[in-house]
C-alpha cells in the first residue's frame, strides 16, 4: 500500500525541560501539597498525567513523577522544583537525558499498536492516561495528550532517533511527516540501537 499524498501522521521532536521528582519516604502528601502551592499542579495517581499552567506532571512510578515544561535555561526548572520541595523529595534534571516525541494523527493508535504491547484502545488508554512500556523494543513513557489522538513518547535521548525511524516505518502505509527539533535540541547518537 502506498502512502497518501497528504500524510495522516506527524512525528515532531519537542524540546522540553524535564525533571524527575521522587518523594522521600513518608513525604508523598507533603510533596504533593508543595507542588500544588508552587505550580498549581496536582500530582497524578498511577497511570495518569496532569496538565498545569507552567508544567505537566506524568506519573512514572510509585512516589515518582516527571515534570515537563517549555524549554527554559539549563537547570531552571529543577531549581524551582527543588526549592519548592526541599526536604520532601529529590529533583533531578533529565532535560538532556530524555527526549519527547509527539506522534499524532487519526491512525496513531493503529500505527503504535505495531510497535507497542500496551492496549491503546480508548476504553483502556483514554484521556489523561500515561504509562511506562516498551515501544520498538526500548523502554518508553507514553501519554495520551488529546483525542486526535496525539501521544507524547518520552525516551532516553540515545534511542530517540531509533524510535523515530521505527515510527516512520510503522506509519508508512498512512503517510507521515517528520519535524525535527531545532539544531541545539537534536536527538543524540542517531545510530543508537537497542540491545
Amino acid at each position: 500500500m502506498s502512502a497518501p499524498d497528504r500524510p495522516a501522521l506527524a512525528i515532531t521532536e519537542r524540546p522540553r525541560s524535564l525533571v524527575l521528582l521522587m518523594a522521600r519516604k513518608g513525604k508523598t502528601n507533603g510533596l504533593s501539597a508543595a507542588v500544588k502551592d508552587a505550580f498549581g499542579l496536582d500530582l497524578p495517581p498511577p497511570g495518569k498525567w496532569a496538565p498545569g499552567a507552567e508544567a505537566n506532571a506524568i506519573w512514572v512510578q510509585p512516589g515518582g513523577w516527571l515534570l515537563e515544561s517549555e524549554p527554559s535555561a539549563p537547570g531552571a526548572l529543577r531549581e524551582r522544583v527543588a526549592a519548592a520541595t526541599a526536604g520532601l523529595g529529590a529533583a533531578v534534571d533529565q532535560s538532556s537525558g530524555l527526549s519527547v516525541i509527539r506522534f499524532a494523527g487519526a491512525p496513531a493508535r493503529a500505527a503504535l499498536a505495531t510497535t507497542c504491547r500496551l492496549d491503546l484502545h480508548p476504553r483502556a488508554f483514554g484521556p489523561g492516561s500515561a504509562a511506562m512500556t516498551r515501544i520498538a523494543h526500548v523502554v518508553c513513557g507514553i501519554r495520551l495528550v488529546d483525542e486526535a489522538p496525539s501521544f507524547d513518547l518520552v525516551i532516553a535521548s540515545t534511542y530517540a532517533r531509533w524510535l523515530i525511524e521505527e515510527l516512520i516505518e510503522a506509519s508508512a502505509g498512512y503517510g507521515v511527516r517528520f519535524k525535527p527539533a531545532p539544531e541545539p535540541h537534536r536527538s543524540a547518537m542517531p545510530d543508537a540501537r537497542p540491545a
